[in-house]
């Protein structure tokens, strides 16, 4: 392992998200544009704040000291949480029905019995982070692991994914796709292949049902078939970020910005 490949336990996000490197969330939106990839500021949501509520629950307790609770009515509420949020720019305020349904969706997860399986392993280990560099195109590369194992004949990845709608076959086939969670297990495996020079056993996808009552969950694991076609599109994007990274020039669209339309002369 050379000095600039390197597995992390225990980096806070924070250091994590301030080093170089191309990790899977910039690699999807890459995927649509470019410009969309290079100029994006992620702004969270109440679905996004979730998410990361049922993460911490299940998988990185220690991040809890980042979410407060206030009530979202009556008299003051808007200003008491007006100052929480200016005294934590980096935290996560919930309403109390989002906390609540947060922590029936957590304890739903952890009642998966292929979750707990994961969980309970001696090597398991959470929040792993991953640096290293294309061995190709030299640009850095990085990744945030939710889930790791790493024993003496194998390597297991985890994920977990708050979904909210309903767990069907149909809805996660094309959200998978859509969504680009293949295109981050692959990321997650290269990485791990350039740094281990092994391939992960297994790696898998846990889901769990955020905005319904019944918080189903599953776990998704894809074929090698479709990991492969992902792997293609990935090395796709490999390449044309590497033009982009030398040249620091990123084409294409950005979402959130006015769009020019020039219309032709017999076009009103």
């Amino acid at each position: 392992m050379s000095n600039k490949n390197a597995i992390i336990h225990d980096l806070p996000s924070k250091e994590y998200r301030s080093r170089p490197g191309a990790n899977a969330s910039f690699l999807k939106k890459f995927a649509v544009s470019p410009l969309y990839a290079a100029n994006d500021d992620f702004e969270s949501s109440a679905a996004t704040d979730l998410g990361e509520y049922i993460h911490a629950l299940t998988i990185d307790p220690a991040s809890l000291e980042n979410f407060a609770c206030l009530p979202t009515t009556g008299e003051g509420s808007k200003k008491a949480r007006d100052a929480w949020r200016a005294e934590h720019p980096d935290g996560v305020l919930l309403s109390p029905s989002a906390m609540e349904n947060g922590k029936a969706a957590a304890a739903a997860l952890k009642t998966n019995r292929h979750f707990n399986q994961y969980m309970s392993m001696p090597s398991m280990k959470t929040e792993v982070s991953l640096f290293c560099e294309h061995p190709k195109y030299g640009f850095p590369m990085k990744a945030r692991i939710d889930m790791l194992v790493q024993e003496d004949d194998r390597i297991l990845i985890g994920d977990v994914k708050s979904y909210g709608k309903p767990l069907t076959k149909k809805t996660l086939f094309w959200d998978i796709r859509d969504r680009g969670y293949d295109i981050q297990l692959v990321h997650y495996r290269r990485c791990l292949q350039i740094i281990t020079n092994r391939t992960p056993e297994e790696m898998a996808l846990f889901f769990i049902e955020s905005e319904t009552k019944a918080h189903d969950s599953a776990k998704v694991m894809l074929d090698e078939g479709w990991l492969a076609h992902a792997e293609h599109r990935l090395d796709e994007y490999y390449r044309i970020y590497a033009d982009c990274h030398e040249s620091g020039v990123f084409p294409g669209f950005n979402f959130g910005h006015a769009l020019t339309l020039t219309l032709g002369d017999n076009l009103s």
